[in-house]
């Protein structure tokens, strides 16, 4: 991709604005820009570790379910939920090999992708990357280790409200990244089933934490979410 490309301007913004590229400079992201092309991938559509495992993707639109699934039972794990401004798939881009794992566009995705060789090659030429891969790295244990405790240790009530206060923006007080999933989607982030979280979202309205319209849930009660979340209240 070439500046002189219409879309140049807002894809080097989204490449600035990604938490993964903020410590590279305006020359270095201009660099890795001429390398890339962009892709769509229609919502709905799905691709495995083989078919992206010899390219690094950076999110420009919409929003990517990275899942496991037993191919005997066919249920599903959600890993997590991507969107604009994330990058997959950095075990990939460190160790050659295919990371066992499915992803499916939850809307219309736009990409920006290149080859594993070339990302490889622009990373050993911008040490401040080498920081920027562990920090990244070190954030996605995290999560792993609390997505573990969480099924180990506390109820699928309490592990749908804590997703959901994970999700609110502070100022706005409005669900973001996981707004109107449906709720065999929000099932597979707490690793339980539609019909269990259908339930419980009937729970936490009838105590009036959250209502639901237009398949969006909204907040009505942040303090009485909060208190279910951390084990204080059971409705």
């Amino acid at each position: 991709m070439n500046k002189g490309n219409p879309d140049f301007i807002r894809y080097q913004q989204v490449l600035r604005s990604s938490p993964f590229f903020e410590d590279s400079s305006t020359p270095a992201i201009n660099k890795l820009l001429g390398l890339m092309t962009s892709e769509n991938w229609k919502a709905k559509s799905f691709k495995s570790s083989l078919e992206v495992s010899s390219t690094f993707h950076l999110i420009v639109s919409g929003r990517l379910k990275v899942f496991k699934s037993n191919p005997d039972s066919g249920r599903e794990h959600t890993v997590f939920v991507l969107s604009e401004g994330d990058v997959f798939d950095v075990l990939s881009l460190l160790d050659t090999k295919p990371h066992d794992v499915y992803w499916e566009a939850l809307d219309s995705l736009e990409v920006l992708k290149v080859s594993m060789e070339q990302m490889r090659f622009w990373v050993n030429q911008n040490p401040a990357m080498h920081k920027a891969i562990i920090y990244y790295l070190g954030d996605r244990m995290r999560q792993l280790m609390d997505i573990a405790t969480d099924v180990t240790l506390h109820s699928t009530l309490v592990r749908l409200s804590s997703l959901l206060l994970k999700n609110i923006n502070g100022e706005t007080r409005k669900l973001e990244l996981i707004n109107n999933l449906p709720n065999e989607e929000i099932a597979g982030l707490i690793g339980t089933t539609r019909a269990v979280v259908s339930r419980h979202i009937q729970e936490l309205k009838r105590c009036g934490a959250i209502s639901v319209s237009r398949k969006q849930i909204n907040v009505k009660n942040l303090e009485m979410l909060l208190s279910i979340a951390e084990e204080k209240y059971i409705p």
